[in-house]
């Protein structure tokens, strides 16, 4: 505890946003895609059939979730685009590049507890809610690796 905090206070840089873990962990499994042997892409995960596409699953989660995010003042649900597959040996930079994509977006809201997204059968749900949905499911991939 410094001088400047108070008991049952946090400073900034003790609680991360949900951006901040969320960008950590997008991080870490980007980087666990990269270093995965050949062989092991094709090993099973479930509930996803192997950890290839284990990553392509979150991946187009991420890609769905900044669609919803980009396009929240819209008044009609965006045209959904497919994340494309591009090979096991991508998915560390894709899964970069979604993340990076996702986390600009969320960060230009103005206040993500209120802003209402864009989700595919859902309608629309609390940026912040859709955000931890993604975090729930990059943190049990990497562990899951």
């Amino acid at each position: 505890m410094t001088s400047s905090t108070k008991p049952g206070e946090h400073s900034a840089d003790e609680e991360a946003s949900s951006a901040d873990l969320l960008e950590r962990e997008l991080t870490r499994l980007a980087e666990a895609y990269r270093r995965l042997p050949h062989s092991k892409f094709a090993q099973r995960l479930e509930p996803y059939g192997d950890r290839a596409r284990a990553g392509h699953w979150l991946a187009a989660q991420v890609t769905t979730v900044a669609q919803g995010i980009e396009r929240w003042d819209s008044p009609r649900p965006p045209a959904w685009r497919e994340l494309p597959t591009l090979g096991v040996f991508a998915l560390g930079d894709q899964i970069a590049v979604v993340g990076n994509d996702l986390l600009a977006a969320y960060r230009a809201l103005k206040d993500p507890r209120e802003t209402l997204i864009w989700t595919p059968g859902e309608g629309r749900v609390p940026a912040e809610k859709a955000m931890a949905a993604v975090l729930e499911s990059t943190t049990a991939l990497r562990r899951a690796l």
